[in-house]
């Protein structure tokens, strides 16, 4: 996994916990009869686009400035 990769995991994993929910559990989400989802729960879509978001706010967002007035 390349060191995006592994940020944005870093970042689902903390999503998942904030949400009260274990990230290495399993989960199996079935809606009818069909399977909507099958994985870790760190990897589940809402927590993997809040570390997209996150991740892209954290490597574009500007730095306070440091200078005082």
């Amino acid at each position: 996994m390349d060191e995006r990769g592994s940020r944005v995991e870093a970042l689902a994993r903390m999503a998942a916990l904030w949400a009260g929910r274990d990230p290495d559990h399993h989960l199996r989400f079935v809606l009818g009869e069909t399977l909507v989802f099958d994985g870790a729960m760190w990897r589940y879509p809402e927590f993997m686009d809040r570390a997209e978001a996150a991740y892209l706010v954290l490597t574009t967002a500007t730095p306070p400035s440091s200078h005082e007035e």
